[in-house]
């Protein structure tokens, strides 16, 4: 970048009094990443992105109906609830299954289990701070207690664990009963290990999975009567039947997100397909909200480049030299020209064509993502239904969002005709200024201090960075669920392929 201006100190204040303003990285710096993820919650009620091991869901099942059979308020369900997460996490390092596969494994903070084991401090194990197995207070059950609550296995009164609307069966009580036993009175010991080894490997007929399935597909007995579930478990039976017709049409990819992106949004006309045009109304929204999906990386990946992009230049840039930066790599042609030349967003039919994926292998970063937002902004004049509302919302009773679609399609029609860098640049413009949007949205006081989130900073109209942003995208759960699913028996899956089970056809009503 040219005609830097060296800066040999940085002034944070008198050497009398601490800085009154604290720099840290916010997760979502551009703010475009709610609407995907509020959409992925509502397709997928019960699970998060951290949400991947069933027996998890088995074990506080069985510990919410212990703690209110015994009455424990917050503070022995806490204690409790750690002895048993370091129980499991400590077993398992002596289970194959938990080396097999990502569908074998059980257990939570085995690698900080086997270090402090290692370091001889087996005694710090479930103590409160960052030097036990997990520095949260409540452990992994920070991560499983929104989805429990879901699922109606666990709810809670003042943070204490007690029974959901779905009662714990009795073999599941039966199942974890040892070992509650155990760390309702004291924390676990390598003599104890033998006993609760048996809870870290998954078999089929285990019998927590049965009922497992039996939440997690909405049935009872083999069969599915929507008036006696939610409409989240109808929403969550809706996806596991979507991921599974996904399975039988494209089981050869091994990727559960690429897998359903290429059934549910490239594979055509969703109402040819007998199961997605029975579950027509969650097939759409999965269409619309993974296109969406698209436009959200796009841009997290141009801000993950612009900011390192500043903190490689070695001492604070100009929005000049920013703009310098995006033209560097991007060639002379208009917008029009561009997107001519881009691989087709439709096809012949009239459905979406996989240009997303197509431009990956020609194109380099920064004009990739430039495609993508482009493709975003020409499928807002496509779509229709509720595919454009899962897309981007409401049209009709919203403005729309800052870097939607819908905003990447005004700056589409302003720059149509003139040169594609042009359009990059004022991109750029747009970036940083919903980032500051973004930071001081998120400012809060904390000690007496402000702290400002952000990695990013402005001063006298040079930017200097703080740190680098990851370029990777939010998740869709994809994944998760299809190795919960694949852990109680719909799915099979190894290497090279994912198949569904004789249980999976069943269970979710799917054709031969």
């Amino acid at each position: 970048m040219s005609e830097r201006v060296a800066v040999s100190a940085v002034v944070e204040g008198p050497d009398w009094c601490a800085p009154g303003l604290d720099y840290r990285g916010g997760r979502y710096p551009l703010g475009v990443e709610a609407f995907v993820l509020n959409m992925v919650d509502t397709l997928v009620p019960g699970l998060s992105t951290l949400t991947e091991k069933a027996r998890y869901f088995s074990l506080y099942w069985a510990l919410a109906a212990y703690a209110e059979e015994c009455e424990w308020d917050r503070t022995r369900c806490r204690m409790a609830l750690r002895r048993a997460e370091v129980a499991v996490a400590w077993a398992s390092l002596s289970s194959a299954a938990d080396e097999d596969s990502a569908a074998g494994r059980t257990s939570h903070g085995a690698d900080r289990v086997a270090k402090i084991v290692a370091a001889g401090d087996v005694a710090r194990l479930t103590e409160l701070g960052d030097d036990s197995y997990s520095p949260r207070a409540w452990g992994f059950w920070s991560q499983y207690r929104g989805p429990a609550v879901v699922l109606g296995i666990v709810s809670t009164d003042r943070d204490a664990l007690r029974s959901g609307s779905r009662s714990c069966p009795p073999a599941i009580r039966a199942m974890f009963r040892p070992l509650l036993d155990i760390v309702v009175d004291r924390p676990v010991t390598q003599a104890d290990l033998a006993e609760v080894e048996p809870l870290t490997r998954i078999s089929i007929d285990d019998p927590d999975l049965a009922p497992l399935r039996d939440v997690l597909t909405a049935t009872a007995g083999g069969t599915h009567d929507p008036d006696a579930w939610t409409p989240n478990d109808g929403t969550r039976r809706s996806t596991l039947r979507i991921m599974g017709r996904a399975v039988q049409r494209r089981g050869d990819e091994t990727s559960w997100q690429r897998m359903l992106t290429d059934a549910v949004v490239y594979g055509g006309d969703l109402t040819a397909d007998p199961v997605f045009s029975q579950e027509i109304e969650r097939a759409e929204a999965w269409r619309g909200a993974i296109l969406r999906h698209y436009s959200v990386g796009a841009w997290r990946s141009l801000w993950s480049a612009l900011v390192e992009a500043v903190s490689t230049a070695g001492e604070p840039v100009s929005r000049d030299e920013l703009h310098d930066w995006m033209r560097a790599g991007i060639s002379g042609e208009s917008v029009r020209e561009f997107l001519a030349g881009c691989p087709d967003v439709l096809d012949r039919h009239g459905s979406p064509a996989p240009a997303e994926q197509e431009v990956w292998d020609l194109l380099d970063r920064i004009e990739r993502n430039l495609a993508i937002l482009l493709f975003g902004s020409l499928r807002v004049e496509q779509l229709s239904g509720l595919t454009l509302s899962a897309f981007v919302g409401n049209r009709a009773a919203s403005r729309g969002q800052i870097l939607d679609p819908s905003w990447v399609s005004r700056r589409r029609g302003e720059f149509y005709d003139r040169p594609l860098a042009d359009f990059a640049c004022a991109l750029v413009d747009d970036m940083l200024a919903q980032a500051h949007r973004v930071s001081l949205r998120k400012l809060s006081a904390s000690g007496g201090r402000m702290v400002l989130r952000t990695k990013l900073h402005e001063m006298n109209g040079r930017y200097f960075a703080t740190g680098s942003e990851g370029s990777g995208n939010v998740g869709l759960r994809a994944a998760q669920l299809g190795i919960v699913a694949s852990q109680i028996g719909l799915f099979d899956l190894d290497d090279e392929s994912i198949r569904t089970t004789d249980l999976g056809h069943a269970l979710l009503n799917l054709p031969r």
